[in-house]
């Protein structure tokens, strides 16, 4: 709930602001009639794994007090509702990209999608799937180029920011031997003035689950803040100003991940050889329940993400 401050107190109302606070004067706060945030989520996980990412991500930007309008929107010729398409019945109920275009957007979320690896080699063999394989690689950066000059927020998720940092930096992708698989704790950047990190713990954890990776030093090399990494494992959360007087976010783990997802996935894996996720299984005992430790910081992040677009729009209103 933003803090209304009177014109006594704006020594306090400037100290609040610089401490990520959402702070409102009396008279803002007399002629405040805010709308919803529109916020986008262009989900391209698979048909099993839709539904869940829908509520992952709609959950945590919920916790806030303000309103939230979701647009879940696809692409406009989208090759995954062909007929027979295992994603084609959800995304009857996804509004085209052209809407999204004509009707704006405060905050955009672009998902992951299982896309790293090619499926078409020897069992053993771990070759990167190119982002020029992807069918809708081309409608993807169209969207990409789109939100960069349109949206005050962008978050790029998993093989969505390792899409989205190749296509507007040109920084390469490696695949590993290993998953990197597991809940870690990252290291916030010390004195980091980005609103996506300020109140939070010195230390976050955060699940991860994928194979492809990209090096810390090219995104330095390319202007991007790093803000919460982990030296095992590599960046978590990332940052850079876009054209849109904003700012976009680069996510390589999952901080929207639900208690169980690390489980499933190591059941539905572990015939074909995938270990154990580190830091999660309570005694490192797949017998045993595993261990949610990374929820608060998930709230932390997104809450902070919202003020920042709340913050945005409010001022634009008044």
């Amino acid at each position: 709930m933003p803090i209304i401050i009177n014109d006594e107190l704006q020594g306090l109302s400037s100290r609040l602001r610089h401490a990520g606070a959402v702070v409102l004067d009396e008279d803002q706060a007399l002629k405040q009639d805010i709308r919803p945030a529109r916020i986008g989520l262009l989900n391209l996980m698979p048909a099993p794994a839709m539904e869940s990412t829908e509520n992952q991500w709609l959950r945590y930007i919920s916790n806030t007090v303000l309103q939230i309008e979701p647009v879940l929107f696809k692409f406009d010729e989208d090759s995954r509702e062909r007929p027979g398409a295992s994603r084609q019945k959800i995304l009857e109920r996804y509004i085209p990209f052209s809407e999204v275009r004509r009707d704006g957007l405060d905050g955009l979320i672009v998902t992951g999608d299982n896309l790293e690896l090619r499926k078409d080699l020897p069992e053993g063999e771990i070759q990167a799937l190119q982002f020029g394989e992807i069918t809708y690689g081309n409608s993807l950066k169209e969207i990409i180029d789109w939100a960069r000059e349109n949206v005050f927020s962008t978050i790029y998720s998993c093989l969505g920011s390792h899409f989205a940092l190749n296509h507007l930096y040109g920084i390469d992708r490696s695949i590993p031997g290993e998953k990197i698989f597991g809940v870690f704790e990252h290291e916030i950047k010390k004195y980091s003035t980005n609103p996506l990190v300020q109140g939070m713990d010195d230390a976050i954890m955060a699940p991860h689950s994928r194979w492809g990776t990209m090096d810390s030093s090219q995104l330095k090399n390319n202007g991007i803040e790093i803000l919460a990494e982990n030296g095992q494992v590599g960046w978590l959360l990332a940052s850079d100003k876009n054209t849109a007087n904003g700012f976009d976010i680069f996510l390589q783990g999952h901080p929207e991940y639900d208690k169980y997802d690390l489980h499933s996935e190591f059941l539905r894996d572990w015939e074909n050889g995938q270990k154990m996720p580190k830091g999660y299984y309570d005694s490192n005992n797949p017998a045993a329940m595993p261990r949610m430790t990374w929820a608060n910081d998930a709230r932390a992040l997104h809450a902070n993400w919202m003020s920042s677009i709340y913050r945005h729009f409010s001022v634009d209103m008044f």
